[in-house]
């Protein structure tokens, strides 16, 4: 065997192995693959969950005879209701317009796809011409991002118009 016939050899071993890599790459980026499509999979159905769980903790609020009464009165009149009633109509509003805009937010990263985005906007424009949630809207609009007061009013005008 000569010095020519062993180099041969060795470049056959070389591309064997070179071969043997990139097939133990393809294999490895196939699962890396599969792993990034199920993780995305978990990671949206988290994001409904988590919109899910906000509006659950919504209708609890709203499921306290004391908090529907105050609901009821407060969408009347923002400005009849005393302070620490104000207190707690703000956070139940606060409550329900954060759950839209983390809505927003998590189908702008699209982690899902217009999941009834659109009516919660809606039912949020059509909330915002009652007299009292007007009154705490032009006070508290300015904590919410601005896309969805944008959204909002956008969609109020139009209402009202139509």
């Amino acid at each position: 065997m000569t010095l020519q016939d062993i180099g041969s050899i060795g470049e056959l071993v070389g591309a064997i192995a070179t071969v043997a890599t990139l097939a133990y790459l393809a294999i490895q980026i196939r699962q890396n693959n599969s792993h990034m499509r199920e993780a995305t999979v978990v990671a949206k159905l988290q994001a409904i969950d988590r919109t899910v769980e906000t509006f659950s903790r919504y209708r609890g609020l709203m499921a306290i005879p004391e908090n529907a009464e105050l609901y009821v009165r407060g969408v009347d009149s923002y400005r009849s209701l005393d302070k620490v009633e104000k207190v707690r109509f703000r956070a139940i509003m606060e409550e329900l317009f954060f759950g839209v805009t983390a809505m927003l937010e998590r189908n702008k990263a699209g982690m899902y796809k217009d999941l009834a985005l659109a009516e919660q906007i809606d039912s949020l424009a059509l909330l915002i011409q009652k007299p009292g949630v007007a009154e705490w809207w032009e006070r508290s609009k300015h904590i919410f991002g601005g896309e969805l007061v944008s959204e909002i009013e956008s969609r109020a005008n139009t209402s009202k118009l139509g």
